[in-house]
């Protein structure tokens, strides 16, 4: 049985959802940092995070302390099988349930580096993808930021957990 919710979440989104998947399934929630002093090595968890450069944050932490029956990796990007499962591949969780839960940019909450980051990322969409069918939504994401945050983006995770 899932004892928590545990997330890494850099600009608010990956918070967002693990709240409202605990408020949903009446399970207590914690960042990954909490779950340390709270949770017992090999208990079972859900664990959702944000996405960097194809990295799910915090993957090799949690696999390697807790159960996890699934995961949620929270990003910019649509809902696209071709991304979903190079996500997959990137992260070593070939055989482990992944959902895909489109967050957003906020770049308010990003600092430093990251946010040059996202902002040459733009960029590059921009200048190599301007004028393409379905491009102008992400560019302007990439300069502007967006928030896709939606609970019933949950419904196929909370399903699952169900089970």
């Amino acid at each position: 049985m899932v004892k928590a919710i545990v997330y890494k979440s850099e600009t608010g989104f990956t918070k967002e959802y693990a709240e409202n998947l605990s408020d949903k399934l009446n399970i207590p929630c914690y960042t990954l940092e909490e779950a340390k002093k709270k949770l017992n090595k090999q208990d079972e968890i859900v664990y959702l995070a944000w996405i960097c450069a194809g990295s799910i944050k915090g993957v090799n932490k949690v696999r390697n302390k807790y159960k996890v029956k699934c995961y949620g990796a929270v990003g910019a990007f649509p809902k696209e099988d071709n991304y979903i499962e190079s996500l997959r591949k990137s992260n070593g969780l070939e055989e482990e349930k992944l959902f895909y839960l489109r967050g957003g940019i906020n770049f308010k909450n990003l600092k430093g580096y990251k946010k040059l980051i996202i902002k040459i990322v733009g960029n590059a969409l921009e200048k190599n993808n301007k004028g393409k069918d379905g491009s102008e939504e992400l560019i302007r994401i990439f300069n502007e930021g967006a928030s896709f945050v939606n609970s019933k983006n949950l419904d196929e995770m909370i399903d699952y957990i169900k089970k």
